[in-house]
């Protein structure tokens, strides 16, 4: 050591860094103040972002499901499987028996886990796991809550699919809510005025095979949110605002508890009319996607450390780009999907820096992209 110094060369320094989790490069920044300002250096984010968005491929096949949920605007609803290198391959994929003769409101939730896939549908109760790949599917059962209660509707708003590593075991996380429904009864004497239930949340275990309450006061999840909730490593998250505040929720699987990441502080202005936020998981990261309408680009943060506001970081600016109107979601090799403004589904090729149409069209908000992973793993027999 005493003959070669503890000196690195600035070269292989900037290797070593570019391929640094966001996490540990931003603890890096006190080494010295080159390196603390790297983040306002944008040949390194470029060759940063660039070396993050095209990385990590190890885990994905060369298969997306992108759902175009049944709409009357939807020309082509259905769950497609695209494949190939420009993604030219399409199938139009049958749904699992209990959707085949009512597939309206279709959902997606989350991350496709050991190759099951968790489809819902929309304020229903009818959720149902699926591995395509065997053609096996289960019927997640009815739970307390749904016990029907005169002059009650019952509205199910869903917020994450995913995998307990402590316990094996798969969860669905939903909000119920009780509205009241007097509508045919206005005639009708000592009609209710409030309803007799509180809202509830509850979480759905495939070991058990059953729902039970979760006794804790999440936070509502955001309607305005685009495609949410995600899962990654044991955990679901979604977006939340109070007043002024705006902030992540994670909720983690094993242990049923929280964890609040504020929002950057430039993230005030982000909930108006012309800014409008999407959450993804890239490459194993938590990103959010925000779109400007008025300047048509989309600036692209990346979560460093859940907890941590100060570890949001831009990344990544796309456009602008007129024509293209919100990020649906990623594909291989960096390629991200949108929904252009005429509907029509389009790839922008992160190293081509071009766009590519896709050949399917949809209304707004209501496509959603994942990456599937085939797996013979049953669901039915998993813990008999």
């Amino acid at each position: 050591m005493e003959k070669f110094g503890y000196h690195i060369h600035n070269d292989l320094a900037l290797s070593i860094l570019l391929k640094l989790p966001l996490k540990s490069l931003k603890r890096f920044n006190c080494v010295c103040k080159s390196w603390s300002q790297l983040f306002e250096n944008p040949n390194f984010m470029s060759m940063y972002w660039s070396n993050f968005i095209t990385s990590n491929h190890s885990s994905y096949q060369d298969v997306l499901f992108l759902l175009i949920p049944k709409t009357y605007r939807n020309k082509h609803p259905g769950l497609y499987s695209l494949s190939g290198e420009r993604y030219e391959n399409k199938v139009k994929l049958d749904w699992p028996p209990p959707f085949q003769e009512d597939d309206r409101a279709m959902g997606m939730m989350g991350t496709v886990i050991n190759g099951i896939v968790c489809l819902y549908q929309g304020g229903m109760p009818n959720v149902v796991l699926w591995n395509p790949t065997t053609e096996e599917f289960k019927v997640i059962p009815p739970s307390p809550t749904e016990t029907p209660v005169i002059y009650e509707d019952e509205c199910f708003e869903y917020h994450g699919f995913g995998y307990d590593l402590v316990r094996d075991d798969y969860n669905v996380i939903r909000h119920v809510l009780y509205q009241l429904d007097v509508s045919d009864t206005d005639d009708m004497e000592g009609k209710p005025n409030n309803v007799s239930r509180n809202d509830t949340w509850e979480i759905y275990s495939l070991r058990r095979n059953s729902w039970k309450k979760l006794d804790l006061d999440l936070p509502q999840i955001r309607s305005n949110w685009g495609h949410l909730p995600i899962y990654m490593n044991g955990m679901c998250h979604w977006a939340e605002e109070s007043g002024d505040e705006s902030y992540m929720v994670s909720f983690y699987l094993s242990n049923e508890l929280l964890c609040i990441t504020p929002f950057p502080m430039d993230m005030n202005d982000s909930f108006d009319d012309f800014v409008i936020p999407h959450f993804r998981v890239l490459n194993e990261s938590i990103a959010l996607i925000l779109n400007y309408l008025k300047m048509t680009t989309f600036h692209i943060l990346i979560l460093g450390e859940l907890g941590v506001k100060e570890s949001w970081t831009k990344l990544y600016i796309i456009g602008p780009i007129p024509c293209i109107e919100h990020p649906i979601g990623k594909g291989e090799n960096g390629d991200l999907f949108f929904r252009r403004k005429d509907g029509e589904i389009v790839w922008f090729n992160y190293n081509t820096q071009k766009i590519e149409e896709l050949g399917l069209q949809a209304d707004a908000y209501s496509p959603d992209i994942v990456i599937y992973k085939e797996s013979l793993l049953p669901i039915g027999q998993i813990y008999n």
